[in-house]
């Protein structure tokens, strides 16, 4: 898919992989309508991106709120529409999974599954109505395995990747196309505070960035990132169970998200 002079409709835009998507994705030629919790912190990405000669129009909402997707859509499509879907939007709390009240978790699973869900759904029809157009979903290499301390968030990107996958199927016959981002830990404010296994490398924002709009632009079914990740967490765990469950099991830092206890953001 060609993205100059498309619009993309980009979750969690404010900072991170969202604002170097909506970067990246202006110096394509794209429009972006950002979503975020305040339509003030996406105020240094609106600018960059109109600096880029692009326009950039901010929408507040929670993705973790069903009445405020359907009003999100509405307003998107009020705006001009878009063909583009980047659901980014995301939570990433830590810790012991008795230990921490289910409320936690339970805003974990809104957020970074059923938001993102509903999200697209509430957008399929906008997006059908279109020549062409895609939906980018972001997972995790958390998405392929199980880790300490992310219980949670295992689960919902474990249901990012077969949504992902279910969805792209189904749609098939379609002009829509689904892909699935898996990134390794991202340097963001949301691993602060967080003791990094060797195993794992760590990828700047920039990096899945330009996995996204790669996968637009070639219809990919799923990107690692790094694409050397493919080998650690997608065909190891799969081909090798036990040699995978032995590097995890004597990894010194495999219990850095335990450990870190990491909250919801206020």
């Amino acid at each position: 898919m060609m993205l100059p002079g498309q619009t993309v409709l980009l979750t969690g835009a404010a900072r991170g992989i969202g604002q170097a998507t909506a970067l990246l994705l202006a110096q394509h030629g794209a429009d972006i309508i950002g979503v975020d919790l305040k339509d003030s912190d996406m105020d240094e990405t609106a600018q960059q991106v109109a600096a880029l000669g692009r326009r950039f129009v901010a929408l507040e909402g929670d993705i973790g709120d069903l009445e405020d997707i359907r009003r999100l859509v509405r307003e998107a499509i009020a705006a001009g529409g878009f063909s583009i879907l980047v659901n980014n939007a995301g939570v990433l709390p830590s810790g012991p999974f008795a230990e921490i009240d289910f409320a936690v978790w339970a805003r974990t699973l809104a957020v970074d599954l059923t938001g993102l869900m509903a999200l697209t759904h509430a957008a399929l029809p906008h997006l059908l109505s279109k020549p062409q157009a895609h939906i980018v979903n972001l997972a995790s290499i958390a998405g392929k395995f199980g880790v300490s301390g992310l219980v949670a968030y295992c689960a919902a990107k474990h249901g990012v990747v077969g949504f992902s996958q279910a969805l792209r199927f189904e749609l098939r016959h379609t002009h829509v196309g689904v892909s699935c981002i898996c990134p390794t830990m991202v340097q963001t404010r949301l691993i602060e505070g967080v003791r990094r296994s060797p195993l794992v490398p760590l990828a700047q924002p920039k990096e899945v960035a330009q996995a996204i709009v790669r996968a637009i632009q070639h219809n990919l079914p799923e990107v690692f990132v790094p694409g050397r990740m493919r080998l650690l967490a997608g065909v190891l765990p799969a081909a090798f169970p036990p040699l995978f469950r032995w590097l995890v099991h004597h990894d010194a830092a495999a219990d850095g998200w335990l450990e870190a206890r990491r909250p919801l953001p206020a």
